[in-house]
């Protein structure tokens, strides 16, 4: 079945996932019964040939249950509301607040302080003891440049707020596609311990961190920042003036990460890993390559995009579905 039928139809389900009274547990039971029902109705195609139906059942159910697991997918993103304990019942307080948590993300510097990504554990007003158990995203903006890293435990003080929207820009809709529904600005913040982090993702933004230093020592700026904004996402470097040109010409593509990096990526492992180990086995370490690369630049929508296309790329040249030279 074309892979384009699949994903409308699970788009479809995402946009129907609104859908008043229509829990996640609906939508998996209706995608476990479409495929069922597909599968049954196969069976009996196979086992009386003479009265099956003239369609493909299997194909039709199937694009149904598409549908329905991107129903359930929507519903799955969406916090519960109701939940006394999460982090945005408590926004808009006009009252200053304690939070304790875990930086989930490196710090995104700015000229003036930084953003913090943080999970947050307990909270309790300015002034009191007591703390309430709480959970969720929360985005601190602080006030001066620390010495913070992925998976540091912090706590901040500040009045917690819904992110700012106007006609041009919904910044509140732009971190709820990340899962982030309190915001802190002008927020003070304090390093506690290092607490326990995917090792992992450690590595991977360490080997980030090391090579955007080895970047700033081998070349100046403006060069440098241009660089460390093509290779590893980071373009808070990059002088107003180099991003106004970029604008200016439409180029502004050749900073973003996305397509063109994910197929240099993939073609320097494939070369690389094909040689050394097989075709397929250099496949196979290509694409878990391209998925360490779209972390390590930040894993916004359209790396992942550019990173899915890749290795979806890199299936149909193993299946001899594309041209391999």
């Amino acid at each position: 079945m074309p892979l384009l039928w699949i994903s409308l139809a699970f788009l479809t389900g995402v946009l129907l996932g609104e859908l008043p009274g229509w829990s996640t547990a609906t939508w998996l039971g209706l995608a476990g019964l479409t495929l069922g029902s597909g599968l049954i109705l196969q069976l009996l195609r196979a086992r009386f040939p003479s009265r099956s139906p003239r369609f493909d059942a299997l194909r039709f159910f199937f694009l149904a249950a598409a549908l329905c697991l991107g129903g359930a997918r929507f519903q799955a993103a969406q916090p519960d509301w109701t939940d006394p304990g999460f982090i945005h019942n408590f926004i808009d307080t006009e009252q200053e607040l304690v939070v304790t948590g875990v930086l989930v993300a490196p710090p995104d510097e700015l000229d003036a302080g930084a953003n913090l990504r943080v999970k947050v554990e307990s909270l309790h007003p300015a002034g009191e003891l007591s703390r309430t158990p709480v959970h969720g995203l929360l985005l601190a903006r602080t006030r001066e440049l620390g010495d913070w890293r992925y998976g540091d435990r912090l706590v901040l003080r500040g009045y917690l707020t819904e992110p700012f929207e106007n006609e041009e820009f919904s910044y509140r809709e732009y971190l709820a596609r990340q899962g982030v529904y309190a915001y802190m600005g002008g927020a003070e913040a304090a390093y506690l311990e290092r607490a326990e982090a995917n090792p992992m993702l450690g590595a991977l933004y360490a080997l980030r961190d090391r090579a955007h230093a080895l970047v700033y020592r081998y070349w100046p700026d403006p060069e440098a920042s241009l660089m460390s904004g093509i290779l590893l996402g980071i373009e808070r470097g990059i002088p107003a003036s180099v991003q106004k040109a970029f604008k200016d010409t439409g180029t502004s593509h050749i900073i973003a990460i996305s397509g063109f990096n994910i197929t240099l990526v993939a073609g320097l492992l494939v070369t690389l890993f094909g040689r050394a180990l097989g075709p397929r086995r250099g496949a196979a370490l290509a694409a878990l390559g391209i998925g360490a690369y779209t972390i390590l630049v930040g894993a916004d929508a359209a790396v992942v995009r550019a990173a899915l296309m890749g290795g979806l790329s890199l299936l149909a040249q193993q299946l001899s579905l594309t041209p391999t030279g």
